[in-house]
């Protein structure tokens, strides 16, 4: 059987680092500290992958502020973040919550944009 193989630009795009914004809610504490957000990212992904898998997924604090922390990691593990991350729901015998936002990239594009035309001009009306 022959093996398929990547696009070098497939390779590249998985490759890429991807930027989160991540804040950690409990119920009795409006603003989390660094290291709590910090040990609860590293605890979710180990609880969900293992001592073994965590090893491989690799997710690194670029900035913290106000209780959110932008978190960056690279796109072909970004699925396995944000499912450990959200299936995350107890920390220290307390119920939380991750919420997690993409980062929009401000250098955006122009072919985007024309990708949004042709999907409209696709609409027909119905009768």
């Amino acid at each position: 059987m022959k093996k398929r193989h990547k696009s070098k630009s497939a390779q590249a795009a998985a490759e890429r680092d991807i930027e989160l914004y991540v804040r950690l809610e409990f119920d009795d504490q409006p603003i989390v500290e660094e290291y709590i957000l910090r040990n609860a990212i590293e605890r979710s992904i180990n609880i969900l992958f293992g001592e073994i898998g965590s090893q491989s997924i690799h997710v690194e604090i670029v900035s913290f502020r106000y209780g959110t922390a932008t978190i960056r990691t690279k796109a072909k593990m970004l699925n396995q973040v944000r499912c450990a991350l959200s299936f995350y729901g107890l920390h220290d015998k307390r119920e939380c919550a991750f919420r997690i936002d993409t980062k929009t990239e401000e250098g955006g594009n122009n072919d985007d944009d024309d990708d949004d035309d042709d999907e409209e001009s696709l609409i027909m009306p119905i009768d």
